[in-house]
């Protein structure tokens, strides 16, 4: 195709262009050609277009959206070659669908991303699998020394019943000596015999703030025995053996009324209680603990 037939191509492109009053950028968005491709269809200047194909299906995109007949327009023949810059021997399109052309033509951010993906999954799936093994390996020597640590505890801990031991005999014996110096042996004291009544008294200062014990033991045929701690009973049965009662604390007067009191003996925190010498069917025993 000659240069004057070149020439008519693209006066015919731009006044069809004209014609349907289309802007370069509304044909861009048809056609997907870069602008600067379009301009230079019309000014004949074929010389940036990426090669002698890509001169071809440019136009006949461009005259099929101008509604040109491409066939008609270029004919048969085909167009002439024309020498091009070297950094033009190649196009590409990008994801926007522009097509544009050149080896050295920067690529849009977001296509240039596309093709690190690949690799940075890689990248990623690499760095998975060394984190997985560091666990596991780290997993393993924790459990290890786990169960060398709970061997040791096990060892350890077989010498501690012998000290627990001492201690606790340690604590048990100043208990019992606590005890003991908090509550003293008591003073009973002469008892008061009131031989109308039946009834021996023993008056005791502040022995109410601790607990007492009471021991009643029955000879031949038992005696019946009735015992009320301030006012509780405590006991009320016929006594054929030993029998150990507890005063609570805060009581201020012990009742003990015997029948049969030849057959009783009784105690109180250790010490006889003189009930009375010669035989009767009934006494009383009062003692007042916070006299």
């Amino acid at each position: 195709m000659s240069e004057t037939l070149t020439n008519q191509i693209g006066e015919q492109l731009k006044a069809a262009r004209l014609k349907k009053n289309l802007t370069l950028d509304e044909v861009q968005a048809a056609t997907k050609i870069q602008v600067r491709y379009l301009e230079a269809m019309e000014n004949n200047n074929l010389g940036i277009l990426p090669g002698d194909f890509y001169v071809r299906a440019f136009i006949r995109q461009y005259a099929l959206a101008v509604d040109l007949n491409p066939e008609d327009l270029l004919g048969k023949t085909g167009l002439a070659s024309i020498s091009r810059s070297k950094d033009l021997n190649r196009a590409h399109r990008d994801n926007d669908g522009v097509v544009r052309a050149g080896i050295d033509t920067t690529r849009s951010t977001k296509s240039q991303l596309s093709n690190m993906l690949p690799n940075i999954w890689l990248g990623i799936l690499i760095v998975l699998v060394l984190v997985g093994i560091w666990f596991v390996l780290t997993h393993l020597n924790s459990g290890s020394q786990q169960s060398n640590d709970g061997g040791n505890v096990s060892v350890s801990t077989s010498t501690v019943p012998s000290s627990s031991s001492e201690s606790r005999a340690t604590s048990s014996s100043k208990k019992e000596k606590t005890k003991k110096s908090v509550n003293p042996k008591i003073e009973l004291g002469t008892p008061e015999q009131n031989i109308a009544r039946q009834t021996t008294v023993y008056n005791l200062t502040k022995q109410n703030n601790r607990q007492h014990t009471i021991k009643i033991n029955a000879q031949n045929a038992g005696t019946n025995v009735q015992v009320t701690a301030g006012g509780a009973v405590l006991l009320n049965e016929m006594v054929t053996a030993d029998k150990t009662l507890t005063v609570p604390e805060g009581t201020d007067v012990v009742n003990v009324q015997f029948t049969n009191v030849a057959n009783a003996v009784m105690t109180f925190d250790g010490q006889r209680i003189t009930v009375i010498d010669s035989a009767t069917p009934f006494w009383n025993v009062l003692i007042n603990l916070n006299n």
